[in-house]
């Protein structure tokens, strides 16, 4: 059911002992029990949302084309990249930060080719390859064989400064109805130049963060983009962006695009969160509910901090992509952290740890000092029907409007998404991961890390 839509209270209690005998009146205190902070910091991680590869063979004749369809939903950039086949390491690419593709809910149409650049990748040394193509060696399909040629003194993805209209074309068109943007990109003349400048298959990437394929001034990044540069070839960093963990899940490519909501994070004894338990329904007092829903930490926040031994804490404002936001909060020995905050682009689901929650201390009773957690799942709080993530009137950044209720009322894990917003398919996640690169793979939607304060 929908509900209203987000100080830290610390409760010290100290015990006195006292103590008489025939010949003392001094009265013994115990000892406070230690305590610690700890900062728990979650940042929201979604970044790579779609990965295809351009064409299937290099375009060698004037006017030949790559037609490459996606989905994007606003608030995305588009990257995508293609050797400028008889060069030792030029591609052609946008600007490391990518091409946005809606202003507000216009998506981007029409020529592109004012935002791309022909780019040195800094891989391998250059050759006089535009002025004397046939006595090079190491540019295809003279050199013997792939990654071959001496490194590039200057090891950084440079703008080359050459007109892209010399080598291609490009533009964006957008199908309402399905939801989809075309990419085409055409090769131009060069029938009078010494170099033919064939355009070889590519990579396309949509993403929420800078630098989706390389930075500008730094050296390539280690994901397969110096083999399209220097041979050709996507195939290496596609199996990058695609590479699956130990349970078939996804390592880098995340399930969705949304924001987290303000989250409650609180400290427990023993090995059962408050707020909820897995395979029961929900509590309907605390405030998980409207948590899970309308993203309102506030009730629950209220809720912890009424109950004995548990300290809370909230955050007031969303994290969009690449956001984090960090909590300082006391724990003592034994006790244990956890946290909650909605997946915005859906109905009532939530990320937290699991219900045993975090262990702040080692077996020795010292406070651990600092650690990424990775049992951060994705729960579907059973209260209401789920639509299509990203898509559903009922989901708080598309109306919010009353949905029916949930058939399974039990809170449970997320354990396969459909990724409708992107066009990826089912997600298949059985714990239903949410860490970054944790791993097992899974949806890739938030990074949390442990340190100690003091």
């Amino acid at each position: 059911m929908k509900k209203t839509i987000l100080t830290l209270s610390v409760a010290v209690i100290a015990i006195l002992a006292s103590c008489s005998s025939d010949d003392s009146n001094e009265q013994e205190t115990t000892p406070e029990v230690a305590k610690n902070t700890f900062r728990l910091t979650l940042r929201n991680a979604i970044n790579y949302v779609s990965v295809k590869k351009i064409g299937n063979a290099p375009l060698t004749a004037t006017g030949q084309q790559f037609t490459t369809t996606f989905k994007a939903t606003q608030g995305t950039y588009l990257s995508f990249a293609n050797m400028f086949a008889q060069s030792n390491d030029w591609f052609f690419a946008p600007s490391s930060r990518g091409i946005e593709l809606w202003d507000g809910t216009t998506p981007l149409t029409g020529d592109i080719s004012d935002r791309i650049i022909v780019w040195d990748a800094g891989s391998e040394e250059d050759e006089a390859f535009l002025t004397d193509f046939p006595n090079t060696v190491n540019t295809a399909p003279n050199q013997a064989a792939p990654n071959t040629g001496p490194a590039d003194d200057d090891d950084t993805v440079r703008n080359t400064g050459r007109n892209i209209l010399q080598y291609l074309s490009a533009r964006l068109d957008y199908d309402t109805t399905a939801r989809e943007f075309t990419l085409t990109i055409t090769k131009a003349n060069r029938e009078s130049l010494h170099n033919p400048g064939f355009v070889t298959p590519g990579i396309l990437v949509v993403h929420t963060l800078d630098n989706a394929l390389f930075t500008n001034g730094q050296p390539l990044k280690n994901n397969g983009l110096e083999s399209l540069a220097e041979d050709g070839s996507p195939a290496a960093v596609y199996d990058w962006f695609t590479e699956a963990g130990t349970a078939g899940a996804p390592l880098r490519l995340s399930s969705s695009m949304s924001v987290l909501s303000p989250a409650v994070a609180y400290v427990h004894n023993g090995e059962q969160t408050p707020l909820f338990t897995n395979n029961q329904p929900i509590n309907a007092v605390n405030g998980l509910e409207e948590l899970a829903e309308d993203g309102n930490s506030q009730i629950a926040f209220d809720y912890l901090n009424a109950m004995e031994n548990i300290t809370a804490q909230r955050s007031t404002a969303p994290l969009a992509p690449g956001e984090s936001f960090s909590f300082e909060i006391e724990a003592t020995q034994g006790q244990r952290l956890n946290f909650a905050t909605m997946l915005v682009s859906s109905n009532d689901w939530f990320i937290s740890n699991n219900q045993a929650g975090i262990e702040l201390y080692n077996a020795d009773g010292s406070p651990k000092v600092s650690f990424d957690v990775n049992k951060n799942y994705l729960y579907d709080s059973g209260t209401e029907v789920d639509e299509i993530v990203g898509l559903g009137n009922g989901q708080p950044m598309r109306g919010n409007n009353p949905v029916a209720a949930d058939s399974n009322t039990n809170v449970r894990r997320v354990t396969s998404l459909e990724d409708v917003q992107f066009g990826k398919g089912v997600i298949s996640s059985t714990a239903g991961v949410t860490q970054h690169r944790e791993e097992r793979g899974g949806y890739n939607l938030i990074e949390v890390s442990v340190e100690l304060v003091n």
